[in-house]
């Protein structure tokens, strides 16, 4: 059994011990149940929940979950330190272990070592016995909900594919790119798309999901 969430919207602390609770709840109840926790909180460098919420990941969630998924930012809130190199990553996914018992810990998404041109995803399993870089090249824009795709397709092939993780992680990469990459296809010509011009291709990319 999973349980997954993806807490895009949170505005209260509260909400975060309720999840917490029901998880350990359910885990009285099924103790082979996995949490896989995207916490949402910001990106590029800025908060879009209020700040307070985040010590109540990293002290509350983070210590409960099983897989973690944050992108780069949030990786960096909740260890506390920098990611310019690959090695810095390695070492943040490494104290994101260490904090709970997280087996596996992704930071889906960051500008990591890269010159610019590629968005890296870098995947820590089995509390870093096996570690997955995937590099692909960064689409000139931003997207809303690019996040809930990857931790929706990481879920799913970490489902089909359980002793694979350089399969999951290409997979998972590769199905995020796509879904960007024919939404980026729909509006490039548009000088100033608006936010629906700009929405997820998610119905037109089912074949890649």
């Amino acid at each position: 059994a999973v349980v997954s969430t993806q807490s895009t919207g949170v505005g209260d602390p509260s909400f975060l011990e309720t999840l917490a609770r029901t998880v350990r709840d359910l885990r009285e109840k099924n103790p082979s149940i996995k949490y896989y926790c995207d916490p949402v909180m910001g990106d590029n460098g800025h908060f879009y929940v209020p700040e307070e919420l985040l010590s109540v990941y990293r002290n509350t969630i983070v210590p409960i979950a099983d897989v973690l998924l944050p992108n780069q930012f949030e990786a960096e809130q909740l260890s506390g330190h920098t990611i310019a190199t690959e090695e810095d990553g390695w070492k943040v996914c490494d104290w994101l272990h260490s904090r709970g018992k997280a087996e596996t810990v992704v930071i889906t998404s960051g500008e990591i070592g890269s010159s610019g041109n590629e968005i890296v995803s870098m995947g820590s399993f089995k509390r870093g016995a096996t570690r997955v870089k995937v590099s692909i090249p960064k689409i000139p824009t931003s997207f809303t909900g690019s996040g809930d795709v990857f931790a929706a397709a990481f879920l799913t092939w970490s489902h089909k594919l359980p002793d694979n993780p350089k399969l999951i992680m290409e997979k998972t990469v590769n199905t995020t790119y796509a879904v960007l990459a024919r939404t980026f296809e729909s509006f490039r010509d548009i000088p100033e798309p608006n936010s629906f011009e700009k929405e997820l291709k998610l119905i037109q990319s089912k074949l890649d999901l």
